[in-house]
């Protein structure tokens, strides 16, 4: 934060404000620390105090704008009832400035945020003065956006400037708002988490820096983590990733230099804008550092959690965050050897190269980089960035020749030679739904066995994980990891990386072990793309590939078309189903009423309608969905049995998987064999694939009988696939028309598609 010369029609605070706990504690720095921190004797008084002051009464000074208390829970992140918020009366450009808000709460940091409906909210200029009596003022501190911080499911609504450590009773904000920028509202929050563990007393250590040794780290629990903001009900708001430490991030946390005795409360003030107002559920930084030199772990979950202080190039590097603001000051002694103590260790533990490049992303960096080495911003300050040259030096002097790594990216090692042969089976991979909505997201399937006698190793990102489309492996640091095993998915007509959607098995498979793993891809353009996938041995070969193609087809969102429509039975060629809101009529309706009716295809589910083939590629089709089947019309063949003709959902259901074939048998009047599609078909099933229709209706076989569970009733039946439906034998109806039953493998479709839950 910068400071801003106050207006001369304003009156300073008192330069004997100065608590004397403040001034003990100031007694300690170096004096360019303490005179070029850029905040002079006026402000100090209020800049983080520890003294509390009483809460104040009284209302604010009546100045053009609407106050209003946003409620938790409105607008696009969360806003504390006391939030001091203007919501109207901002000129279309020049200067605005607030009333002074009595703030009537203590608090020891105060966050700005607005939003706006026109323009780029980065531009917009916002300043904070303090008063102790409403009516002089400080001078104006500069607080708007610069750092760009955040994860990847920060807000994009809302912009936040950086923390500013404030107490004071009274204080107003001003707005600097340039030209084609319309400004919705514009907040400050205060923050009081003064409450918690005292650290006051916590050493810090001044032993020799020893690579190998884990500095000490005060815990979550230990600084007074409050859990419970990760949480929104009981899902966890940021859940946890994990990547290979290529690089670490060095960041100033831009708040005001202030140092007092217990430090531990400008973390808890952090997290809490972090993880509360700008809705993070958590703190962005890996690890922090105080004046003192205490160093507190930052996000939950552990060594290697992907944190939130440099959006994309989070994944793959440490965030650490130096408390304060070091445009023009250095970090204290004590911040800087803490800072080389936990650099050392983590070079060392991490085997990174302190004056070596990693490739990050999309481009190459020091390991050891500032903020604004990736993001278009002045952090960790100016002075703070001049000490990196050196931290790298004096790091890579700690650890001697204790680390390898390259100093420069380099192609990855040769493989090494396996303990037994390496084979994978694909058992099946399958795309759901197969047509979705813009921002729906797809869901992958695949099961993996392992067939070799060699243990299968795999790597990140884990299953479960999720790629927005356009996104690659590449593009999210999880570069290939030679001879490990992942499931690899492509489309077809891909131009860019192979294979761009990949993940890791979950765990190591030993010779004969399975893995089943999901992965989701969140569509972002409206197209028709095959999709296939395979399993790859990373930098060695494709063991399987081009398995389960699947057209996939992404809508433009509000498309519907299961949803009830008006009756048109007034048409005599038209019959209309209450049960489900549909109306059948003309080819479809006859077709329908001549081959089974109810028990055959079950009630429609939508209109007619023109879709995509997705077994003929660039044909389209008017079809009908019903519950076991769906209904294509092809003029082509009008006025022969061809006219309507059966869709092949038994082969789009099963579309991954693989059965295996039959031996040829002789046929007899119980079973008989099918050479097109090397499956038999025999007992109740035959008699019933006989009795109703046969191959026009329900086509080949393409499986054996086989136990598989419903999911419609989650029971267990005796079943078999056909090109067009799936039999289920059901004994507790046996010698009734029930006793064979068909699949609703048209509402499964149905659900795929997105169209119904």
């Amino acid at each position: 934060m910068r400071k801003i010369n106050s207006e001369p029609e304003q009156s300073p605070l008192l330069s004997n404000q100065l608590t004397n706990q403040t001034s003990n504690q100031l007694k300690n720095i170096t004096s360019n620390q303490e005179t070029g921190s850029g905040y002079g004797a006026p402000l100090s008084a209020y800049l983080h105090s520890r003294r509390r002051f009483l809460k104040v009464a009284g209302g604010a000074v009546a100045l053009a704008g609407s106050i209003a208390a946003l409620p938790l829970g409105a607008g696009p992140l969360l806003a504390d009832a006391a939030d001091f918020v203007v919501t109207s009366g901002f000129p279309a450009q020049g200067t605005y400035l607030s009333p002074v808000k009595a703030v009537g709460q203590t608090y020891n940091a105060a966050g700005s945020y607005w939003e706006v409906t026109k323009g780029d909210a980065t531009k917009l200029t916002f300043e904070i003065r303090g008063s102790k009596d409403g009516a002089s003022f400080s001078e104006w501190f500069d607080v708007s956006i610069d750092n760009f911080e955040g994860p990847d499911h920060a807000s994009t609504t809302r912009t936040f400037g950086p923390l500013l450590n404030l107490n004071t009773p009274y204080i107003q904000f001003r707005l600097t708002i340039p030209s084609g920028v319309a400004v919705k509202l514009a907040g400050i929050t205060f923050i009081d988490t003064a409450a918690g563990p005292d650290l006051s007393a916590v050493p810090v250590s001044n032993a020799p820096i020893v690579a190998s040794t884990k500095p000490n780290i005060i815990s979550r629990a230990g600084w007074g983590a409050n859990e419970s903001w990760r949480y929104s009900g009981k899902s966890v708001i940021w859940p946890t990733e994990y990547r290979t430490i290529k690089a670490v991030i060095i960041h100033h946390s831009e708040t005001s230099n202030v140092y007092n005795a217990d430090p531990s409360v400008d973390v808890r003030s952090i997290y809490r804008y972090h993880a509360i107002t700008q809705g993070w559920g958590d703190i962005g930084y890996n690890y922090l550092i105080d004046w003192k030199g205490n160093i507190y772990e930052g996000r939950y979950g552990g060594d290697d959690v992907v944190g939130g202080h440099a959006y994309q190039y989070n994944y793959g590097s440490i965030g650490i965050c130096l408390i304060g603001s070091f445009k023009t000051v250095k970090p204290t002694d004590a911040q800087l050897n803490s800072l080389t103590r936990l650099l050392s260790w983590k070079a060392y533990s991490k085997n990174l190269n302190p004056t070596g490049k990693a490739y990050l992303i999309d481009k190459t960096v020091n390991v050891i980089l500032g903020h604004r080495d990736v993001i278009a911003t002045t952090c960790p300050g100016d002075t703070g960035y001049s000490l990196l040259p050196g931290l790298r030096s004096q790091v890579a002097s700690i650890l001697g020749g204790t680390v390898t790594a390259p100093t420069t990216p380099t192609t990855p090692p040769p493989p090494t030679t396996p303990t037994g042969t390496y084979n994978v089976d694909l058992k099946s991979i399958t795309f759901s739904p197969t047509t979705l909505k813009l921002g729906d997201t797809l869901k992958i399937q695949a099961v993996v066995t392992n067939t070799g006698s060699a243990t299968i190793e795999t790597q990140d990102p884990p299953p479960g994980f999720v790629y927005e489309e356009g996104q690659t492996y590449e593009s999210l640091a999880y570069d290939k990891q030679t001879n490990k095993f992942r499931v690899a998915v492509d489309f077809a007509g891909n131009s860019g990386v192979s294979h761009p959607y990949r993940w890791g098995l979950g765990k190591s498979l030993a010779p004969g072990a399975s893995a089943t793993i999901t992965g989701y891809v969140k569509m972002k353009t409206v197209r028709q793309v095959d999709m296939f996938g395979g399993v790859i041995q990373e930098y060695v070969k494709y063991f399987e590939d081009n398995v389960g193609t699947t057209r996939i087809s992404t809508m433009a969102a509000g498309i519907n078309r299961t949803a009830k429509a008006p009756s048109r039975a007034a048409d005599p060629n038209i019959r209309y189903f209450p049960e489900t809101g549909h109306n059948l009529g003309y080819a479809f309706r006859t077709y329908w009423e001549n081959n089974g009716g109810l028990p055959m295809f079950g009630y429609p589910l939508t209109e007619e309608f023109t879709e995509a083939s997705d077994t003929e590629p660039g044909k389209s089709f008017l079809v009908q969905y019903f519950q076991r089947n769906r209904f294509e019309y092809h003029p082509e063949f009008k006025g022969t049995k061809n006219e309507v003709l059966l869709g092949l959902l038994g082969v789009k259901q099963t579309a991954g998987r693989t059965f295996a074939k039959a031996t040829a048998i002789k046929d007899s009047s119980t079973k008989v064999y099918f050479a097109p599609t090397s499956h038999t078909l025999g007992g109740v099933f035959y008699n019933y694939w006989k009795a109703n229709g046969g191959l026009p209706i329900f086509g080949y076989p393409i499986s054996e009988e086989f136990q598989e569970k419903n999911p419609d009733d989650g029971k267990t039946y005796t079943v078999q696939y056909f090109e067009r439906n799936r039999f289920e034998y059901h004994p507790e109806f046996k010698g009734t028309k029930d006793e064979v039953l068909l699949g609703l493998l048209g509402t499964a479709l149905c659900r795929q598609k997105g169209w119904i839950t």
